[in-house]
């Protein structure tokens, strides 16, 4: 199994900065949308890049989770000594090779992870707002959480709070599906159908993440940084043979780093 990948961001159309970093490496790729001061968000967000980008191949979610722990810590560290950074924090959403076939995600806030599988686009990550939540607990409705007035009201972020809680995912490693890690910049601009349309008929995944992130900075949109790293799962995995067709093999909500 081999993973194809390529990533695209973008300042948009009416930000002065990026506070958008990505990964995108062999094994592990993410995508962090900094929260908080105009200095402090990137920073947020520059810290919880580089340590992903440095660190060790990741085996297990177990792993994955605790490694957003450390990204947590250091953030927190790195407030103490400069107190422009008090309360500046970042979303954060992870996507590692874990073994021959499997994957694990990871999710805080509302940078988000969709799969393009079997021809369907399936948002995996689930965000936390406030409107989601409302939305979840039957209190409003989907149309109803796209307009409310605390659709980008984070509810967690990482960097915040001693410990963050985080939600996670095992996944399988199958033949042909596209991951897309996307910042709300572009998943507020660009409708799931229109994603589903570059995910389906980009020639790669390099053209898949620069037509996604045109797409969310062209003239009307571009509210926001928009950032992209679409991954592709090339070659024909070893699937769990309990769970045939299965693309999400589990779901751990809200476990603490």
């Amino acid at each position: 199994m081999r993973l194809d990948y390529g990533a695209a961001t973008h300042v948009g159309l009416r930000r002065r900065e990026n506070q958008d970093r990505h990964v995108a490496r062999s094994d592990l790729f993410a995508v962090a949308d900094g929260v908080g001061s105009h200095r402090g968000g990137g920073t947020a967000a520059g810290i919880a890049a580089e340590i992903l980008a440095e660190a060790e191949r990741v085996e297990s979610l177990d792993q994955l989770i605790a490694l957003v722990g450390t990204v947590n810590e250091a953030i927190l560290e790195a407030a103490k000594d400069d107190p422009r950074l008090f309360e500046t924090s970042t979303t954060l959403c992870v996507l590692a090779h874990v073994g021959r076939s499997r994957l694990a995600a990871c999710n805080v806030g509302d940078s988000r992870l969709y799969a393009l599988y079997r021809g369907g686009l399936s948002q995996v990550s689930v965000d936390h707002t406030i409107s989601e939540n409302l939305r979840r607990d039957g209190i409003i409705s989907a149309a109803e959480a796209v307009e409310h007035v605390d659709r980008h009201t984070l509810t967690r972020a990482v960097g915040l709070e001693p410990r963050v809680y985080v939600d996670g995912w095992e996944l399988a490693a199958v033949g042909g599906t596209r991951f897309l890690l996307c910042s709300d910049g572009l998943s507020n601009e660009v409708p799931e159908p229109e994603i589903a349309e570059i995910l389906r008929f980009a020639d790669d995944p390099s053209d898949a993440a620069s037509r996604l992130v045109q797409r969310a900075v062209r003239p009307g949109r571009g509210r926001d940084n928009a950032t992209a790293v679409v991954v592709e799962v090339a070659g024909d995995p070893e699937l769990d043979p309990s769970r045939p067709g299965q693309l999400v093999l589990g779901f751990h909500p809200a476990v603490a780093a």
